[in-house]
């Protein structure tokens, strides 16, 4: 009994320390997978709670270590060691350890399949069209003073912007009141010249510069886009840019171009082009009819946070950029405070959302299940193997072929991996419904996605069946039936 407490102690004690070489560098990959944005910086390890977990090593393993302890006191425990020889799987300590395991393999199937079809549902998500060229586009949140004249709002952005632009690297600077995949709001309703009552009279509102679609890539599909001679407050009609979707609901099987709308009767706005659908409000690939105006062109509220967005030249991280511009900003206007700056791809990987989040976890905790699930079935096999080798020695010694012994003992293993599967597959049909909201056209028991998972359960589970089984195919029958 010693001996067991004393082992046990130790394994716990080098599991943790073993635990503890993999933390530093595995906490690095571990943060640099979560989208944890700016609190990437302040994440560290915690050593009280590594403490704990090491306590808790040691006394998992004085645990399982109290089985066999509990055996030893049993009454007659010493003759039935003493009457038996050879030992098999269906034996009281067999039936716990396949127990364990075939339970390990079942959270190993749910931890997969989740994993699965968050990614999938990722994937699905990434192949959404969303007009953007983000690979070369950045974003700067900038805080204007708390108080200010809106009727100058236009201007100082103008100058803000001409900084900006002066930025090497820089090829082209806008500006917008409502940046892309950043939620709902700004919904106005729609007045359509010819058609007082339009069936639908609820549109997204962007307030923009002239440069604003041409610095996020987003394609003019006909008409033209804004120009420079269009920032005039005093024209007697503003001009405006529309999306598909709006052209197709308010103008079906007419032309667009040229034709008048507007927020108030007091100011109308002829369109003069109409661009490419933008996921305006989230990740989604149903448009949402969208019009941009001018900052000159809209009776201002000050606002005063306000976004930027630039275009890099070439193929340049526009990452590499922000800091460059956050000085510009500041030079050339002290007062203006840089609230965040960032990539729209990083705007991009935030709009997936929880999904997003929630899969790098998953992926790296099936990762580390499917280790221990194939140490467990390893184990377990290795175990079989080595309390009946005489039984294997002597079927040897009778002529049964090695080919013969490795299938059988296989099969033995993977027999607990297919209950494991069997108990993952039924667990998987409760808890799956916890995730239909972080899945995009996937189903939660996706036929494919299950089948990947079992196909590779399985195939792990007959490797590592094998290893043992082969060495048990390699035992010596004269040593086997000298001891028997």
């Amino acid at each position: 009994l010693n001996q067991l407490g004393t082992e046990a102690v130790l394994i716990g004690i080098l599991a943790g320390l073993i635990g503890a070489l993999v933390a530093v560098p595995g906490f690095r990959l571990i943060v640099a997978a979560l989208p944890l944005g700016e609190l990437a910086g302040a994440a560290t390890l915690d050593w009280t709670l590594f403490a704990s977990a090491m306590l808790c090593a040691v006394v998992a393993a004085t645990l399982v270590a109290s089985v066999p302890a509990a055996a030893m006191w049993s009454p007659g425990a010493s003759s039935q060691i003493a009457s038996q020889r050879t030992g098999g799987v269906s034996g009281r300590g067999g039936m716990l350890e396949r127990g364990l395991v075939v339970s390990q393999v079942a959270l190993v199937l749910i931890l997969i399949s989740a994993a699965a079809l968050m990614i999938r549902s990722v994937d699905n998500l990434r192949s959404i069209e969303t007009g953007i060229d983000a690979e070369r586009a950045a974003v700067i949140d900038i805080l204007l003073p708390g108080t200010g004249d809106a009727a100058g709002l236009p201007g100082r952005m103008r100058r803000i912007l001409e900084a900006v632009t002066t930025v090497p690297g820089v090829e082209s600077a806008a500006a917008t009141q409502k940046l892309p995949l950043r939620g709902s709001g700004h919904n106005w309703g729609i007045m359509v010249e010819g058609n007082p009552d339009p069936a639908s009279a609820i549109t997204a509102f962007r307030t923009v510069t002239e440069d604003y679609h041409r610095t996020l890539g987003i394609d003019v599909l006909s008409g033209r886009p804004f120009q420079a001679s269009d920032a005039d407050p005093a024209a007697a009609e503003g001009v405006v840019l529309v999306n598909q979707a709006l052209a197709d609901s308010f103008f079906p099987g007419v032309d667009p171009i040229g034709q008048r709308i507007a927020y108030t009767d007091s100011r109308w706005n002829r369109i003069v082009g109409v661009v490419a659908n933008v996921p305006e409000n989230e990740l989604s690939p149903l448009p949402v009819p969208t019009r941009y105006l001018l900052y000159d062109h809209v009776p201002m509220v000050y606002v005063p946070a306000q976004t930027i967005v630039l275009r890099v030249a070439g193929a340049r991280d526009p990452a590499l950029l922000l800091d460059d511009v956050r000085r510009a900003i500041n030079n050339a206007d002290p007062e203006v405070g840089v609230r965040e700056t960032t990539t729209m791809s990083n705007v991009l990987n935030r709009a997936l959302g929880s999904t997003r989040q929630v899969m790098p976890l998953l992926s790296i905790l099936g990762f580390l299940g499917l280790g221990l699930g194939t140490i467990g079935v390893y184990g377990t096999v290795s175990h079989f193997v080595h309390r009946r080798w005489r039984d294997w020695g002597i079927r040897i010694a009778l002529g049964m072929r090695p080919f013969r012994l490795i299938r059988q003992i296989v099969a033995g293993g993977l027999a607990v991996v297919a209950a494991g599967i069997g108990l993952g597959l039924l667990g998987f049909v409760f808890l799956s419904r916890l995730l239909i909201s972080l899945l995009y056209e996937v189903r939660p028991m996706d036929p494919t996605t299950m089948l990947v998972a079992v196909v590779l359960l399985a195939t792990v589970g007959a490797a590592a069946a094998y290893v043992p089984a082969r060495r048990a195919a390699r035992i010596d029958p004269m040593l086997a039936l000298r001891d028997s």
